[in-house]
Parts: C-alpha cells; structure tokens; sequence
C-alpha cells in the first residue's frame, strides 16, 4: 500500500509539475506579446518617444546587485536597478526628450543608503531645471515615512493625497532581549565579547540594551538623522527648522501644506494631467536606463565590479534576489571572482560593493586576502558600503585602497563576539537525557550540552583576544593607523559614514558613482573616455534562475491562495524564528557580525 501511494504521489507531483511550467511559459510568452512594442523599441535603444517624463515607482522596490540588460531580465526583475538608473538619470539632464521627472513614493521598501544614493541623482536632475514632482497617497499610513519623503523632497513639487499624513518622525532601531525568556526555559547562554560596544550577543545574556552599546548606538542614529534633516532643509529652504519639524510628526496632509512640508494637496489623476501635456509620454526609468544604455567601445578599459551582500561565510554565495530571498556572502565566491579580476590584464582595476553586517572571521580572512593581494600586485581596490557594511564587512573593506561610504552607511563594528547556547536545563524540564562518548579531551568543547569549565572559557577568552588583535592590526596595516588608534574608534562601535570619515575608517563620503570615478581615475582613465564594467561572477539570469529554482524545488504549493498564507505566516513571524535561529546557530561561524539590520526599508 505505501508503495502504491508513493507512486501515486509521484504522479500527480509529475502532472502538477508540468501544469505549472505549461502555465509558467505561458505567462512568460504574455508577458513577451504584451511587451512587443516596447520589446522594438529597445531593441532599437534610440526609439524613444519624442518627449518623455520618466517615472519612478518606489512600490516595485529598489534592487542593487549583478543583473542582466535584457528585454526579458528586466521583464522579469520588475523595480528599478538602482546604480544603472542612477546613471540613466545623469543622463537624462542631458536629453532633450527628456522633460521631466514623476516619482511614486509612499509604498515599497527603501533603505538608507538605497534613498540617499537615488535621492543625489534626483536632485541634481531637478537643479538642471527639469521638471519634476513626486506623489505618495500617504508618507507614513500606519508606520514611518521619513526615508520616502526624505527621497521625495529631492523633488521640485511634493504631492500628497488629502487624506494622507506625513509622518517624518525619525528612525528607532530596537532589539529583542531573550534573557528572561531563556533562564524560564532552562538555556544557559554563554558568551564573551570584545569588547564592551560589540553588543551583538546581548539579546541573549541581558535583560536590556546595555548603557555603552544604548550610547554609542543613540549617537549613530543622531549622526544619521543630522544627515537626511539637513538634506532636506536645504531642499525646502528650511535651514535648522526640520529637525523641529520631526519632532512634531505625523502632520495631516492639510498641516504639511500649511508648514511648507509640501506643496500641493491632491489626488494621482491631477497629478498625471498636470504632468501629461502636449505629446509627452510616461516612460518608466527603469526602460529608459536599458534604452539609452550607451554602447561601450570593444576596446574600451574594464573595470571589475563585484558584489559582497549579506552575512559572511564559508563556500559559495547564497541566495535569489529575483524571489525576493535574502542574500549570502560565499568567501569561495568572491574570493574567487576577485582572483579572476587580478589575474585578468585587461582589466584595469576593482571596484567592490560591499552591503554586510559581517559573520564568519575565516570567511572574512579568505576574501580579506584576496583584496591584499590585488592592492599588494599593483591593481588598484575601490570598496563602495552600501547599507551596512560592519564587523566582517568592514574587515574586507580594511585594505583597500580607497573607500567610499554614504553618509548614512552604518559600518566599524570592529569587535569579535563568540560563545555557545548550553540546554542542559532545557532537556532537564522537558525530560530528555543526553549521553555519549567522546575521543579527544575537548571534542564536545563547544557541545550545547555542556557548560564551559575554566578551561573551555579560557579557550574561549584566547581565541576572541586573538581574533580581536588581528582585526585590528588589518585595519590598522589598511588604514595607515596606529594599532592604538584604531582601539579607540574599535571595540565593537557603530558609525555612521560621516562618523567613519571623521574617525579614519573610510576615506571619502560618496555611493557607488561616486567610487566608480575614482576607481576610474586610479585607473588612470581619461575624463572622454568610456569604460565597460564587467560583473563578477558573471550573473545569471533571471529567467535562467526561475526555471532552475521551479525545477528543484517542490510544486506542491501551487495554489495563489495558498503561497500568500505562508507569505504572511513568514513575515509576521520571521523575526522570532530569526532569533531562535540564533540561539541554535554554531557561533564561531559569525565571530565578526555586528548584528545590525539595515536601517530603513520602510
């Protein structure tokens, strides 16, 4: 009988799963027909209408990373590719079809760095005298709307529907702290940390935000706030009144106005005529960038740009941006896609984004290597830090040879943190007995069931001293510094970018433009001269990475319904599940992670 049912189930997995692929290449060949006139028109790359406003939709999301120019790669990665659209709108200021710029803000996810880099280009589009004005229904319904208005107010006009609100209360950042809950369930955490800021381990051995970690995590978020409030007083000619302004939020629509917050009140419809006169049509910046991309000359100078996003560790990257997953940072594969640039003589030199809160010190160690002997060979290393780039993020960063970080980046966490979860009074109240043999005095050394010894503490103590002196004798063999120095700004402390210049820590406050030019002129590239970037590891894509993500996984849950169930089930819990995982997870794979989210992505 249950081989009849295995049978059975094979079945009817093989049915469902052709079901779904003939519906799969269905909407692909939809999509394709309803896309055809747009398809020509790229294909033609200067086939644009005569006049354009280009329009943004922050809705779609903001997506940073490797990527394909392709009909069918944008086609299927909806959103905007926020460095190649960067450059679309610098180019745009110089296109006569181009007479403005129309931004939907107020939905979708939008982090710090995401807001600050886009909002530079926004501005200096609205400064070459273009049109341009951005709408959200509401800045903030039911949370914050300081980073989407923060990106709006680059804008010469600011919309908001009458019925909406304008919450520009500031950023919060807050942390569970587990330690009650685990002494009631009987797990004993066991940790160090060097030293008193590395406060990454303190979700589970305190009670409350120790006071170091609570002042040096308060003066980072201060320094962040300083930095948007200050953009946009200039932007709205307000000097010193928004920090004011903040403090009194939300504001209804009507009061907005009446404080000069915004300067229309009204709905999307009237918005579009205003915008839509005469022949111009809306093109979406996202096609726009793919439609003007410039063609680059075979013999034109390359440039390296490789990727490092998310938590850092051991063997490959990790990860599917087109499914919305989170990504990994593989040391193999950076280390690796890094190896290639240098031994690669035509390319000139690298320019590496990196967008990470840290983990794995080995991990680190590998792609930090790789970064030395680039800069050690004579090809010149560039580091762009995008949201977060902290602990392991900012090890690799360490000795390059120039590094960029936006004002609002969050980065240093030079510190090392490490230790294990012991469950002996868990399997006590649950009734569960564990016993076995060993071979090696200290095999179970980091065993959760068993607590440390003096001895196992001690190994414990030499390891994190160990891993402590050698971060930060890499920043300070990077960075130029006294090993003293670099203790006074490490010891586990977050910075804001504009903090990490002040401090030392990085070199110069820009995104990822900004670093590409000076990746560009250290490698001696003349001004009028064009160059081709090349990503590494070469991405694939997306379409490539949707067949193989259906092929090898499970068809089961094909039902809509069913998928946007477990969608919510995933985000409502997800924050607990991800500190459960913590709690489970062999800490001496993420000694260097500093524990930060990326702030924003409201």
């Amino acid at each position: 009988m249950s081989f009849l049912r295995f049978l059975f189930k094979g079945i009817v997995g093989i049915f469902a799963a052709l079901g779904l692929l003939v519906l799969l290449l269905g909407l692909l060949i939809g999509t394709f027909l309803n896309n055809a006139d747009d398809l020509t028109r790229r294909a033609a790359k200067q086939d644009l209408p005569a006049e354009i406003i280009l329009t943004i939709d922050l809705s779609e999301g903001i997506w940073e990373g490797p990527g394909q120019t392709s009909f069918l790669s944008s086609s299927l990665q909806p959103g905007l590719p926020l460095h190649d659209a960067i450059d679309a709108l610098y180019r745009a200021q110089g296109d006569d079809r181009v007479k403005g710029l129309l931004i939907r803000a107020g939905q979708g996810s939008l982090g710090l760095a995401q807001a600050q880099e886009l909002r530079r280009a926004v501005r200096d589009f609205t400064k070459s005298g273009k049109w341009s004005a951005s709408f959200a229904e509401t800045y903030g319904e039911a949370g914050h709307g300081t980073l989407h208005y923060y990106l709006a107010s680059a804008a010469e006009n600011i919309w908001i529907q009458p019925s909406g609100d304008l919450d520009i209360s500031g950023f919060s950042m807050e942390m569970p702290y587990l330690r009650p809950v685990l002494d009631e369930i009987g797990v004993q955490p066991q940790f160090s940390q060097r030293h008193e800021f590395k406060g990454v381990m303190n979700t589970f051995t305190d009670k409350a935000m120790p006071e170091p970690v609570r002042k040096n995590t308060k003066a980072a978020l201060d320094s962040i706030l300083e930095q948007i409030a200050n953009e946009i007083s200039i932007s709205r000619e307000k000097p010193g009144e928004i920090i004011a302004f903040m403090n009194q939020a939300p504001f209804s629509a009507l009061q907005a106005l009446d404080n000069d917050l915004v300067d229309r009140v009204g709905y999307w419809d009237e918005l579009l005529a205003e915008a839509q006169v005469e022949d111009r049509e809306f093109v979406h910046l996202s096609d726009y960038t793919f439609a003007s991309q410039p063609t680059v000359p075979e013999n034109a100078p390359r440039i390296a740009v490789i990727y490092g996003q998310g938590e850092i560790h051991l063997g490959d990257s990790q990860g599917d941006p087109f499914f919305g997953g989170g990504m990994s940072m593989g040391s193999d594969t950076i280390a690796e896609a890094l190896s290639d640039a240098i031994d690669d003589d035509t390319i000139k030199a690298i320019l590496l984004r990196i967008d990470s809160p840290g983990g794995s010190y080995v991990a680190s160690d590998v792609m930090w290597r790789e970064v030395k002997r680039a800069k050690e060979l004579g090809k010149p290393v560039i580091v762009s830090m995008g949201e977060v780039a902290a602990s392991g993020g900012y090890f690799i960063s360490a000795p390059a040879d120039r590094i960029f970080a936006n004002p609002v980046t969050i980065t240093g966490s030079i510190g090392v943190a490490g230790g294990k979860m012991v469950l002996t009074g868990l399997w006590d109240k649950i009734g569960v007995k564990w016993d076995g043999v060993k071979a090696g005095e200290n095999a179970d050394l980091y065993s959760a069931n068993k607590p440390f010894d003096s001895e196992g503490w001690t190994h414990l103590h030499d390891s994190l001293d160990r891993v402590y002196e050698d971060f930060t004798l890499k920043v300070s063999e990077g960075r130029g510094m006294s090993q003293p120095a670099v203790h006074t700004v490490a010891k586990g402390q977050i910075w804001s970018g504009a903090q990490a210049r002040k401090n030392g820590l990085v070199d110069d406050l820009g995104g990822f433009r900004e670093a590409l030019q000076a990746t560009r002129e250290m490698a001696a590239i003349d001004a009028g001269t064009q160059h081709e970037l090349v990503i590494l590891p070469t991405p694939k894509d997306p379409l490539e990475e949707l067949l193989e993500g259906l092929l090898g996984s499970s068809m089961i849950l094909s039902d809509p319904a069913v998928i946007n169930s477990v969608k919510e089930v995933v985000r409502v819990a997800s924050p607990l599940l991800q500190e459960f995982e913590q709690t489970t997870r062999d800490r001496r794979a993420s000694v260097l992670h500093s524990g930060l989210a990326p702030l924003g992505h409201q």
